[in-house]
């Protein structure tokens, strides 16, 4: 396992807060701002280089879309692109992305029209239906809202409850609405 020097997390806070700043966090920027000029630019920051965006879990229709596979290189992702059906792509990543707009909460419907589920509630249901596909291969998921970002594991305990939560924009130091802790999260 690598060490991580103190200068490599200062350069990568400083690189974290140079993104953040190119992004209007104080105003209500929507899903698809925040996919491309903060969500999808933090993943590349921290190598996630290899993935796809909009793959369907589904053989017909447009329910079950997440936003994004990650894979753990090119090789990988090639042979995803080999595959014609998009639901079978998931085989070849590591984690599926699910990325809501701007300070959404992650917990409870908005009640903004196409804001009718949880956040959390479609993650958990990506984790079960890509878990299915790919008999257990791909079994982590990331929610963000780019502010607070979580990891999920199929394999734990209780999904619904346990997983690595870090409140990025909070430490950063970053303006945002930081909404209360549920029962089983871990926050930074």
């Amino acid at each position: 396992m690598a060490e991580i020097s103190a200068a490599e997390i200062s350069d990568l806070a400083k690189s974290l807060t140079d993104i953040f700043s190119k992004f209007p966090t104080r105003q209500t920027p929507n899903e698809a701002q925040t996919e491309d000029d903060l969500i999808w630019k933090v993943l590349k920051l921290l190598g996630w280089t290899a993935f796809l965006r909009q793959q369907n879990l589904a053989p017909k229709g447009r329910e079950d879309v997440p936003d994004g596979i990650l894979f753990k290189d090119d090789l990988a992702k090639g042979q995803a692109n080999k595959t014609p059906e998009e639901w079978r792509r998931h085989e070849f990543g590591l984690a599926v992305v699910e990325s809501k707009r701007w300070n959404r909460p992650l917990d409870r419907r908005s009640g903004t029209r196409g804001e009718e589920t949880a956040p959390s509630t479609q993650m958990l249901r990506y984790l079960r239906r890509v878990e299915d596909l790919t008999t257990g291969k791909l079994r982590w998921g990331i929610l963000t809202n780019g502010g607070r970002w979580r990891l999920y594991y199929q394999g734990a305990r209780s999904v619904a409850e346990y997983f690595f939560e870090i409140d990025l924009a909070q430490v950063l130091g970053i303006p945002a609405l930081h909404q209360s802790s549920r029962r089983g999260e871990m926050r930074l």
